[in-house]
């Protein structure tokens, strides 16, 4: 770190390259050339989109990264799908084995990164016309594995500036690394309730079933989060600001309120190269809703090729498309926020069920499980604990009186720090899991 502050400004730019290609490369080197290639391509077309052919380089560039997408993500499964559909008809059992395709690292976030680029550029964006600058845009190692999406407008400008390593810097890039340490090892303190409770989910009471969804709930947002803040801490160290990800998701009080504050970047992805392309709301109520339908079931396909990514997709749409149906009822009562925010955090819940579940078999039995009581093992009063504690967070009213507890750049505010650190290192398993959202 300290040599690439003493470095020149070109040289600094270098340096973020070659990080980037040795951090792409620690995972699966044999992968860096078809990389290069891809962030190659893709800068031609976002010259070529600026010119007199921009619908042809945006046709190109979106087949292009959607076609690589697809051969890496969705194929092997197509295929084995195809398999198991001609031994259903024919009665003939053929054997499927799998291609044996690694995914590249971040594909799907790279593959969105790019086309916002390319389209971008043709709705009037200035193309970026230095492929370094270019190359370090989508390759940038601490946003690389899962985001924040970032367009060209947000990131490329901050490369052409001189940067000056600053006391200031520092005071916002700590806050976010500790931030994002503590919520990871929470994270991984909830994976081992999750794992056991979707596996044995048969053997567990309706109320056990609930404090695991619940639970699953708070481990995706605690890990995404938290991978967020340390990459944002992480840019922010190296002078490059990156776009908040999260803002309380789980106090909305409406499925469109989470949606502007959950994965913000991947939300306004979909609404502008998407939902606003397809038509948004300006086409009527039944439209409109057909659009969210889509936009989200896309989303859900965005993560992964299993049917129970797809479904959650479904279940986001559903939830959108009845939030909007509400507002727009003349006659709607207005429900106390309590009750609003409870309607919402519930459904977030339910619907993150086929998400983590290993197939629609399982996550049907753990919805049947949960709404019919049932009975069985009760959940272990230190994970009812821990959710309570996580639930009575989301409450706003604790956030002045942290403030008053420990003031920004007080000493107080880094015995804070200090304190989060040690308890993070503490609660951190050996050998930590991977990040959850790195494997889309």
């Amino acid at each position: 770190m300290l040599g690439y502050w003493l470095l020149p400004r070109r040289l600094r730019t270098w340096w973020l390259f070659g990080a980037s290609l040795v951090f792409y490369a620690s995972w699966n080197v044999g992968y860096v050339p078809g990389f290069l290639l891809l962030i190659g391509a893709n800068y031609l077309l976002g010259l070529a989109a600026a010119g007199r052919h921009k619908r042809a380089a945006v046709i190109t560039a979106v087949v292009l990264d959607l076609a690589i997408l697809a051969v890496f993500k969705y194929l092997d499964v197509a295929l084995g799908s195809s398999a198991s559909l001609v031994t259903q008809i024919t009665g003939q059992p053929i054997e499927w084995g799998g291609l044996g395709i690694v995914l590249p690292l971040a594909i799907s976030f790279v593959t969105f990164t790019l086309i916002a680029y390319v389209v971008d550029v043709s709705r009037g964006q200035a193309p970026e016309r230095d492929p370094l600058h270019f190359a370090v845009f989508i390759a940038f190692f601490p946003r690389v594995l899962a985001g924040p999406i970032m367009r060209g407008s947000q990131f490329l400008p901050q490369l052409r500036f001189e940067r000056r390593f600053s006391l200031p810097l520092l005071h916002m890039a700590v806050p976010l690394l500790v931030s994002g340490l503590f919520k990871k090892s929470l994270a991984d303190q909830l994976g081992p309730a999750v794992r056991a409770g979707f596996a044995d989910s048969a053997e567990l009471s309706s109320v056990a079933l609930l404090a695991v969804a619940t639970a699953w709930t708070f481990q995706l947002y605690l890990d995404f989060a938290g991978y967020t803040d340390m990459a944002r801490g992480a840019a922010r160290l190296l002078g490059i600001g990156m776009p908040r990800n999260f803002n309380w998701p789980y106090r909305a009080l409406s499925m469109a309120e989470f949606w502007r504050s959950w994965h913000m970047t991947l939300g306004a992805w979909l609404r502008d190269y998407l939902y606003f392309p397809l038509g948004g709301s300006r086409r009527g109520g039944a439209r409109t809703y057909l659009n969210l339908m889509i936009t989200m079931t896309l989303a859900g396909l965005w993560h992964g090729a299993g049917a129970g990514y797809v479904l959650w997709g479904v279940f986001q749409g559903l939830g959108l498309s009845v939030n909007r149906w509400w507002r727009r009822w003349p006659r709607h009562p207005v429900l106390p926020a309590l009750i609003s925010w409870a309607i919402t955090f519930t459904f977030v819940v339910l619907a993150r069920v086929p998400f983590v579940a290993p197939d629609l078999g399982t996550a049907f039995g753990f919805y049947e499980r949960m709404l019919i009581p049932h009975g069985g093992t009760m959940p272990s009063l230190v994970l009812v604990l821990a959710l309570t504690v996580f639930i009575a967070a989301q409450w706003p009213g604790w956030e002045p009186i942290a403030q008053r507890l420990a003031p920004r750049r007080t000493a107080r505010r880094w015995l804070a720090y200090g304190v989060a650190i040690a308890v993070a290192v503490l609660l951190l398993p050996a050998g930590a899991p991977d990040f959850i959202y790195q494997q889309f």
